[in-house]
């Protein structure tokens, strides 16, 4: 075999080689961000955040539905899921009444039990090490929350004051008990989501090595190309190849079609920072609430719980009515929600390229052998 023909079969196993490796960091870098993009841990995360803040909201509003009347109709659902329903407040003159903060009890509720189906539809972390029942934990745990408040309406309509407190407390301590409680339950579920979306690809080395990996490849397939071409055109005094110059071209096309990687990524990145600003400030909402139901949760039960012995000393002990304790604040994360859904948007904008990648990296390959073979065929049988 001449020493062109030599050189001509290794530079067109090198540029297979160089092209093949360029076909796998390609798709490596470009599947890796939009799958992550395309899963459902966002939106998962956002709904358990949702479902946390309806909950303290409607653990505070049965409390001043208490408050707002001695004979309070409170509905409780058997699952997390019903229909709320109830008969209201009845007015002395025959006529229902529902109280706003009735109303809000029975809107929240709802909004919690639609929210964690959502979620559970939603969950991506099966896999995590840790209780992966969280969500479902916390819709069986709710049903008992909404039968103990309904227990509690039940025992105050009767007269019984002394009991539907204690009802009516044990349900907010199911609530926001700190280990066991519903919202510890769904603030597990929720680190849960975040823990993996931590251990996807473009939060990890992955990512930068991919990066790196597809650089080199690309700017070597490049360099072998153009090397080729020079010496194609020293060896056979010929003008350039138009088989390997199509051949670059399409690597170019493919370097173009894997860089939306990098803007997916981009966008997914600042949902992501977008999406813990909105879950801390809703995590803020909930210990307002739960600070502003205590006090109310307090005042309702200091005038049968008072006396010493009454409620038991579990109960008493945590009866602290304070005058300085704020009303929450009203939720203004509607507009960064709606943020947060047009970057994930954004990032799985360009996933559909995904078919480009292994197209253009045959195409290029296939032109590659074609671009080379004739001139292999011209030193076939003469040493040179």
């Amino acid at each position: 075999m001449s020493t062109t023909r030599r050189t001509l079969w290794r530079l067109r196993a090198v540029l297979t080689v160089a092209v093949a490796a360029l076909f796998v960091t390609s798709f490596w870098l470009f599947q890796g961000v939009h799958q992550t993009a395309d899963s459902r841990a966002i939106s998962a995360i956002l709904e358990i955040s949702s479902v946390r803040q309806a909950l303290a909201t409607a653990d505070r509003a049965a409390v001043e539905t208490f408050l707002g009347t001695s004979e309070p109709d409170i509905p409780g659902p058997s699952t997390a899921e019903a229909g709320v329903s109830g008969s209201g407040v009845p007015s002395p003159g025959g006529a229902t009444l529902t109280l706003p903060a009735e109303q809000e009890y029975r809107e929240q509720i709802q909004t919690a039990g639609l929210n964690l189906a959502q979620a559970a539809r939603d969950d991506v972390a099966e896999d995590v090490p840790g209780r992966s029942d969280d969500l479902q934990l916390a819709q069986g745990m709710l049903a008992v929350y909404t039968t103990l408040v309904e227990q509690a309406g039940e025992h105050y309509r009767r007269g019984d004051g002394t009991v539907g407190a204690t009802y009516l407390w044990g349900a907010s301590r199911l609530m926001h008990h700190d280990r066991q409680g519903i919202l510890k339950t769904l603030d597990d579920a929720q680190e849960r989501q975040w823990t993996w979306l931590r251990a996807q690809f473009p939060s990890t080395w992955a990512m930068r090595t991919a990066t790196v990996c597809w650089g080199l490849c690309l700017l070597t397939t490049l360099a072998l190309l153009c090397g080729t071409q020079v010496f194609l055109r020293r060896r056979f005094r010929r003008d350039l190849n138009p088989r390997l110059l199509t051949a670059t071209t399409l690597v170019l096309v493919l370097a173009a079609a894997t860089s939306p990687a990098y803007f997916s990524g981009a966008d997914l990145d600042e949902a992501g920072t977008m999406t813990r600003r909105v879950a801390e400030a809703r995590k803020a909402g909930v210990e307002a609430e739960h600070d502003y139901g205590d006090e109310r949760l307090a005042r309702l039960l200091d005038p049968v719980c008072g006396t010493p012995g009454t409620c038991g000393p579990t109960v008493a002990k945590e009866l602290r009515v304070r005058h300085d304790v704020p009303p929450p604040p009203v939720p203004r994360e509607a507009a960064e929600i709606r943020e947060v859904n047009v970057r994930m948007r954004d990032a799985t904008e360009y996933a559909g390229l995904v078919f480009l990648i292994p197209l253009l990296s045959a195409a290029a390959g296939a032109l590659i052998w074609g671009g080379i073979h004739p001139r292999l065929n011209e030193y076939r049988y003469r040493p040179r």
